[in-house]
């Protein structure tokens, strides 16, 4: 009998250690973490910096220089612009020309010589105003010029021109404008005698490359 109850108490503590062992594996696994999810990729970085600036177009420039062509090899007085861009459609331009006809000088060939007495300094100084006018094809100009030309003591006269035209872009800042128009020219000059005056009236035509390299 007492070897029974001591085989039953035997059985019993092996089976309560099956059952405690059984537990702490389970508990064992709970408790493990579980494996690292793989870390998010990093968030590409947004540049802190900003857009560069667009190149400049064409024509950007604010101040240029021009040259009338057409008074340059028709033998009048030489008519430079510096031009500036007030708007993205308007110019102004500041007008000056220069010229100087030398004295006349006279050498005789039975001797003796001479001076003709003729020299003088042709000025013009005016103003210019242009629009223009946004085409299809090319550009159309619409303007007026106000110049003032001196050709010597109590020679002058009043230019005032109203020209339309186009323009064409030949290059990066670079411009031919053609225009055409009508010109009024009031003539003011005196003698030892008397005074005169007239104005004449008729079409003007004007070809003018401008630069502009600010």
């Amino acid at each position: 009998m007492k070897k029974i109850f001591l085989a039953a108490l035997t059985a019993m503590a092996l089976c309560s250690y099956s059952y405690a062992q059984d537990d702490e594996d389970e508990y064992e696994e709970d408790e493990a973490p579980a494996a690292a999810a793989p870390a998010p990729a990093p968030a590409a970085s947004e540049s802190s910096s900003a857009p560069a600036a667009a190149p400049a177009q064409s024509g950007a420039g604010f101040m240029g220089l021009g040259l009338d062509i057409q008074e340059t090899f028709g033998g009048a007085t030489n008519q430079f612009y510096l031009t500036f861009k007030i708007a993205p459609n308007m110019e102004l331009s500041a007008i000056l020309g220069l010229y100087h006809h030398g004295e006349t000088s006279t050498e005789y060939k039975n001797g003796g010589e001479a001076d003709g007495g003729d020299d003088a300094t042709a000025i013009a100084l005016g103003v210019g105003f242009d629009f223009f006018a946004a085409q299809m094809l090319l550009p159309i100009s619409l303007g007026g010029e106000l110049i003032m030309n001196h050709f010597g003591e109590d020679n002058n006269r009043f230019d005032l021109n109203l020209l339309a035209g186009f323009r064409a872009n030949l290059v990066a800042n670079l411009y031919l404008t053609g225009k055409v128009g009508l010109a009024f020219q009031y003539y003011s000059w005196e003698d030892a005698n008397a005074d005169y005056g007239r104005i004449d009236v008729g079409f003007k035509t004007g070809v003018l490359l401008h630069w502009f390299f600010m």
